[in-house]
């Protein structure tokens, strides 16, 4: 499991001046000179996993009593209230069983009365056993009719039906009119809109991980985050087949219902550890980091020069870094791009976003002309750079 650094600009957001720079040739690259407004935003630390959307609730009903299907009210798809009768068997039986075992019941507190008059204790006794005996087929037989109903236990939808009438339920033998028999599942409930998603956590991260922690989940299709929060966290690993990686289980539950989606597909959650607001932060690659592990920025003066000056680095994220000290918000940095010689290809974006392997800062577009393109891609987009001599022009590489 790796742990995440997510920045989320505030209002300030970072702003890019642009200086001018020299004109690049066909001959190769060149480097232009940035101007970069150090500014504040929050910076969120998460762990970030993949799972499968699954209802919050889901109850499989099957029939406990044995009987004859006569009755289906719902089909797949359906929206039912709880308490809502979904199927039902013949009763005729279960209910004559119910009045059988009531007429027990008031026969046998009749006896216990006779036998209170009578001041006999074994007599008693004798009397109050058997009411017990006969209360508690009396209960039976009413779990038994009970059993021949399906009902909805929440409110939600209707997931599968598996009976149609006429099928034998409850036990063995032949369903009337040529039905089949089943003791399955009859009919499965959902609901169909709260979700949650179970995800696996590394032993390495699972220790930072807490219920009522917030979390943001993104089900395949969706392309804003969903917002949910950690209701559960697991203390049993298990080992995926073929792997020897031990990951345990955390659920997430959305906090608000959703339409739209649906059951089985996947989602990417991001778990929220800690959120720092106002944080001072500026491009990574307007840091430098010299050999001792000093920093050091170009910080641009009132006269439009640049002195070179020290700062202390924080958290870093792939293309941006905290400032803890040596500048402040609105403060000017430069950052120097590598513009790629006129009809170059572009190298994919690199941890400065500007032509290495992997990562990329957010790009920002330049005044020119001529065709240029976009350099950059990984994690984020590049930077679009162009010829300095007409119109504004680049052709978009996809990251």
């Amino acid at each position: 499991m790796i742990v995440l650094v997510v920045l989320a600009a505030a209002a300030a957001g970072l702003y890019f001046a642009f200086r001018p720079a020299a004109t690049p040739t066909a001959a190769g690259p060149s480097t232009v000179m940035r101007d970069v407004t150090a500014s504040t935003t929050t910076l969120t630390t998460s762990v970030g996993a993949s799972g499968t959307m699954q209802p919050a609730q889901q109850s499989n009903l099957s029939f406990s009593s044995a009987g004859t299907v006569t009755a289906v009210t719902v089909a797949v798809g359906d929206k039912v209230s709880a308490g809502a009768v979904l199927a039902a068997i013949d009763l005729a039986d279960l209910q004559s069983n119910v009045d059988a075992a009531q007429a027990a019941v008031d026969a046998a507190t009749d006896d216990v009365t006779t036998a209170e008059a009578s001041g006999t204790t074994a007599a008693i006794n004798a009397a109050n056993s058997t009411l017990k005996i006969k209360q508690n087929a009396l209960t039976q037989a009413q779990t038994a009719l009970a059993g021949g109903t399906l009902t909805a236990p929440f409110d939600g939808t209707v997931a599968a039906v598996n009976v149609k009438v006429g099928d034998s339920v409850g036990g063995s033998g032949g369903g009337g009119g040529g039905g089949s028999t089943t003791t399955s599942t009859a009919i499965t409930m959902i609901t169909a809109d709260r979700y949650v998603v179970s995800v696996g956590v590394s032993s390495a991260d699972i220790g930072k991980i807490k219920k009522g922690l917030t979390a943001e989940v993104t089900p395949s299709g969706v392309t804003r985050p969903l917002p949910g929060t950690v209701t559960g966290v697991g203390v049993i690993a298990s080992t995926s087949q073929g792997s020897n990686t031990a990951s345990f289980p955390v659920t997430v539950t959305l906090d608000e219902a959703q339409t739209g989606l649906y059951a089985g597909i996947s989602a990417t959650v991001s778990i929220v550890l800690s959120s720092r607001p106002n944080v001072l932060v500026v491009p990574a690659q307007a840091v430098t980091v010299a050999a001792d592990g000093s920093a050091t920025v170009q910080k641009k003066q009132a006269d439009g020069t640049y002195v070179t000056t020290p700062v202390k680095t924080g958290q870093a994220s792939g293309s941006s870094v905290e400032i803890i000290s040596g500048l402040a918000a609105g403060d000017t940095v430069a950052v120097v791009v590598v513009v790629p010689a006129a009809g170059a290809t572009p190298s994919r974006g690199g941890s400065n976003g500007y032509g290495n392997n992997n990562g990329g800062f957010p790009g920002f577009p330049d005044t020119g002309g001529g065709p240029g393109v976009i350099v950059g891609g990984g994690s984020a987009p590049g930077v679009q750079v162009t010829n300095y001599q007409g119109g504004p022009g680049g052709t978009q590489r996809t990251p």
